[in-house]
This record gives C-alpha cells, structure tokens and sequence, in this order.
C-alpha cells in the first residue's frame, strides 16, 4: 500500500492587483511620489490644476455677483410692496396684495437661482484642484514620458500571490483550501498556504492538453516575479490490483488476516482507497483462495 506521490509544478509570484490611474487633465501642480515608492491606501500622489476649471470659477462668481444683485433688488420691492400693502386702505388693498404676492414670488426665486449658483460654483472650485490617491498598498510606478505632461501613474498591490497552471490530467486532484507549499527555486524562502481559487477555464496559451489557473495568497517574503517550486501533498491511499481479490482487500492486523469488502476505484495499474484502509496499516499484496479470516500471517 502506498500514498499518493505528492503533485509539483513550478509557478511566478506575482502582484493581486495592478492598477493604472486615471489622470486629469490640466497642469501638474505637484507630484509626491517617485518611481517604486511604496504608498499606502488613500495617499495623495499627485495634484493637478485645471485652468478650464478656474476660468469657469471666475465666470460663476460674476453670476452669483449678478444673483446677489437681483437678490438685492427683489428684497427692496418686497419691502416696499409689504409697506404698501400696509398703509393701503380697503380699496387698495387688493392690488396692493396682488403686488405683494408677485414680490414674494420674485424674491423667493431670486433667492433660489442664488443658491444654485453658488452650488454650481463649489462643483467647480472641485474640479480646480484634482488629486489621484492610492487605491491601495503598494508601489507606485512613475511614467513621466506622456504627451500631456502629466504622469501616468500605476499601483502594484503589496500583496502578492503564487500563479501556477495545472493540466486537465491532474485537475481532479487540486482543490480550493488545499494545503500547498511554495518555495523559492533553491527551497528559500517556504510558506505553507492553501490554493485560493482554480479556474474552471484552461488559459488562452492552452495547445493539445489543456491547463488551468490556481493560486494562493503568499507573504512578502517572495519576490515579484520570482520563480517557485508548487508541492500538494495527496492523500489517496493506492493499492496494487493484486492485492484486490474477490472484491476485498485483506488487512493485517496484530498478525492476523481481516478481510474487509474492498471500496476502490480504478487508477491506471493500482487502485485507490476510499475507505477502510489508512496509511501506514498492513495487507496482503497477493491474496488467493488459500487465505482465511483470522489466519496467522508473517508480515
């Protein structure tokens, strides 16, 4: 009886995230990062002012100059039409209201078009300054060869990953939450992990057999881009065909022949164990029809 070999591929560390940024257009006012800093989530890499913007800004104020004058206005009619209403006898009093309603009405929208242009002008004040923030840990790369002028930023995630592929003759044998071991070519550094995911599609790179996808989450100990070695340890116990006989397979046990009914599968030249037989327990390779229940055997 044997246990399965231990399954091995060789794989790449590799970022769980890269991201280029989105840069705004405008004039670079400030960068703060240099080729290969490491940054954190949330910090300001670079800012940039955008003149558009800033004409625009200037151009709202003098609206809301004009809205405050209207504003302005509208309240002097008001007050005049409300002093009317009130020194106007029976017989003027409903023109009087009708000229005090209107100037209500006029100021309550000059009042409203005021508030919109000022809220018009804080959307704008926001588009002045731009900032480009960090989407996450990691290290920035700086590109400053653009057309624009503006750098072309991207984030490569601190957190790293083991990308391997393995072959649709081994597929079945591989599964979310296994146990793996990844080590550098020469066997440092080694982490013990657990497979993260396996794609249920074979890679565009895929000729003849097919190969799929799996990784697993690994700590900063590896390299971008460094080579490893993949290990899963297997745990299906094998068995050679002879040692199968009348569908029962025949443990030694302290000395003695126990015959159990025999739980396999078919496996090339051997077979494998789904149940009643553990590593390291004892049968008898060559059973034959001479070999009973509770016989003395040397092991």
């Amino acid at each position: 009886m044997s246990q399965d070999t231990n399954l091995s591929w060789s794989g790449k560390i590799v970022s769980t995230q890269i991201k280029s940024l989105v840069s705004p257009s405008g004039n670079l006012k400030q960068l703060n990062v240099s080729d290969g800093q490491a940054v954190k989530n949330g910090d300001v890499l670079m800012t940039v002012t955008n003149q558009d913007a800033q004409q625009a800004v200037s151009d709202q104020n003098d609206v809301i100059n004009k809205a405050i004058r209207t504003v302005n206005t509208a309240s002097d009619t008001l007050k005049n039409s409300q002093k009317s209403y009130n020194q106007a006898n029976d017989d003027e009093k409903t023109a009087a209201k009708d000229s005090l309603t209107q100037a209500q009405q006029s100021y309550n929208e000059a009042n409203a078009d005021l508030t919109d242009a000022k809220n018009k002008l804080v959307e704008l004040q926001n588009k002045v300054i731009s900032t480009v923030t960090a989407p996450f840990d990691g290290i920035v790369s700086v590109d400053n060869d653009t057309k624009n002028g503006i750098p072309a930023l991207t984030v490569t995630s601190s957190e790293k990953e083991l990308k391997a592929n393995i072959s649709e003759y081994d597929y079945t044998k591989l599964h979310n939450g296994d146990a793996i071991t990844v080590s550098g070519v020469d066997g440092k550094p080694q982490q013990k992990t657990t497979i993260s995911s396996v794609s249920q599609l074979p890679t565009t790179q895929s000729k003849g057999t097919a190969y799929y996808p799996f990784s697993a989450k690994v700590n900063n100990d590896f390299l971008y881009g460094q080579s490893v070695k993949v290990q899963v340890e297997q745990h299906e116990v094998k068995v050679p065909k002879s040692a199968v006989y009348h569908h029962q397979i025949y443990k030694i046990i302290d000395g003695k022949v126990s015959p159990i009914k025999a739980d396999v599968t078919l496996s090339g030249t051997s077979y494998i164990v789904n149940s009643g037989v553990n590593i390291g327990e004892k049968i008898v390779q060559n059973p034959d029809s001479q070999l009973k229940k509770g016989e003395a055997i040397n092991d």
